[in-house]
């Protein structure tokens, strides 16, 4: 079954983005660019204070929403990015907000370019990460890791294989784990593969956890497939399949739908939920008490 959630710019009728969901809370971004957390369960809300870019324009601004819990606080990370058509300039800068002390500070700038695509990164091991490339800039992507207590980046080794060749692909965390999931054609045929990387930071634990040749749930190519969760035994995993099209350099959702995926038997089931959109994004929400500035 489906719920609908009025959140709280929801009287005004504005548009939002979710950023990130993590321990209950919600952080969301309407199209003034004005930013707010937001608790579902409790329904309280809170607005940060506005932040300005050091520089007058930016050609991209990525957003990243997580919990760290050595001290204790929420933290949203923006980073803005400003290159022209030498590959040698590079203007970045980060800042970070804290929940605990209600303001933004500005972070060491990074030195990699960020993919448009991956506008908001995933949140596994106390990190938030995204996929960039290294400078100078060419056309390897890397991944790379924010520690939300040290609040540096570092550098993660993606599987030994050559990401040039992939048509789709999606990363972000299953199961407290970096999944990478990978979808090109060999030949003329489709192959699926799901990536896990079991130990944090190491190349050598990427471990091939799934690989279709095709697919016989994806009838069309362009699609993206990406693994959301575990079962509670671990014996199936539940994939979003998202159909695409692209107009002016931009990928768009034309269908999405969901599927269990037998690990054991390599069989496929149709989930159907009642009430969803054709197109839509999905985010993980558990329900929690988490207090917004110590207001429950």
């Amino acid at each position: 079954t489906t719920q609908r959630l009025n959140h709280p710019l929801g009287e005004q009728k504005k548009p939002v983005k979710i950023l990130g969901s993590c321990n209950g809370l919600l952080a969301l971004i309407d199209d003034d660019n004005r930013i707010f957390l937001w608790n579902p369960s409790t329904r309280k809300s809170q607005v940060l204070p506005s932040t300005e870019i050091d520089f007058s324009s930016a050609s991209s601004t990525f957003y990243g929403f997580g919990y760290d819990p050595n001290s204790d606080d929420y933290k949203l990370v923006r980073m803005v990015q400003l290159h022209g058509n030498n590959k040698g300039y590079l203007h970045s800068e980060a800042k970070v907000y804290s929940l605990r002390s209600n303001c933004w500070r500005r972070i060491k700038d990074f030195c990699f370019y960020l993919i448009f695509a991956r506008e908001f990164g995933f949140l596994a091991n106390n990190a938030l990460h995204w996929m960039v490339f290294k400078p100078p800039k060419s056309g390897k992507q890397n991944l790379v890791g924010f520690d939300l207590r040290t609040e540096e980046f570092r550098f993660l080794e993606l599987p030994g294989f050559c990401l040039d060749k992939l048509f789709c692909y999606d990363i972000k965390a299953m199961g407290g784990f970096i999944c990478l999931t990978a979808t090109y054609r060999e030949l003329d045929t489709v192959v699926v593969d799901v990536w896990i990387m079991k130990e944090y930071g190491v190349k050598e634990s990427w471990s091939k956890l799934i690989s279709w040749n095709e697919p016989h749930f994806i009838p069309r190519f362009p699609s993206l497939v990406v693994p959301l969760a575990f079962s509670k035994n671990g014996d199936k995993v539940l994939f979003n399949i998202s159909y695409k099209c692209r107009n002016f350099g931009k990928w768009y959702n034309l269908r999405d739908k969901f599927v269990w995926y037998d690990l054991w038997g390599e069989r496929v089931e149709k989930v159907e939920i009642r009430g969803i959109p054709t197109s839509f994004d999905v985010h993980f929400y558990v329900e929690s008490l988490v207090p917004i500035n110590g207001n429950a």
